[in-house]
């Protein structure tokens, strides 16, 4: 690949990524729900607890899992955050160069690729510590957890006052009980 190629081709990165993150900025600040909601006190580990109907060993833990990715998360979270100010604080300098443009956007998709990992491992951790047949329900309702999980403005930690999505593909967010 030619110079002029790689270039065009990072460009067309970036602005699909400027693209994405400008979409997501503009639905947190829309503050639009979408979706039937968790019911009151309920979070997604109850939700599996529930659906899965984990033993108390079992419920353990998950318990421990979650606290555990809940702190990973959470520092991810924060990078995320700090490397998209960065990247939108070169809004307040006149001709910053493409090269820079990339490498700020190139830090938010590095930090949000790293939590998507994170977040897939902990449900393999999750779902390793079930049985056959609750594997075989996992499976099923993995979307669903998901989705749960995705609500716009649910804090973390907490349910909302209404009941689980209704069954399908969903979306991604923090994982079960956050």
């Amino acid at each position: 690949m030619n110079t002029g190629t790689k270039n065009k081709l990072l460009i067309t990165l970036v602005v699909a990524l400027l693209l994405a993150n400008t979409a997501t900025i503009i639905m947190f600040w829309s503050g639009k729900k979408t979706g039937p909601l968790l019911k009151p006190g309920g979070a997604p580990k109850e939700f599996l607890v529930k659906e899965l109907k984990l033993d108390q060993k079992q419920q353990e833990q998950l318990d421990a899992l979650v606290k555990e990715h809940r702190a990973s998360a959470e520092q991810l979270r924060k990078k995320t955050r700090e490397a998209k100010e960065a990247f939108f604080d070169l809004l307040k300098q006149q001709g910053v160069p493409d090269s820079i443009k990339q490498v700020a956007a190139k830090a938010v998709s590095v930090n949000t690729e790293e939590l998507d990992l994170l977040t897939f491992a902990h449900f393999q951790k999750i779902r390793a510590l079930c049985t056959a047949e609750q594997q075989q329900k996992f499976d099923e309702i993995i979307h669903e957890v998901t989705r749960m999980m995705a609500q716009p403005g649910r804090p973390m930690g907490a349910g909302h006052p209404q009941g689980p999505p209704p069954d399908g593909p969903g979306g991604n967010g923090p994982p079960p009980g956050e």
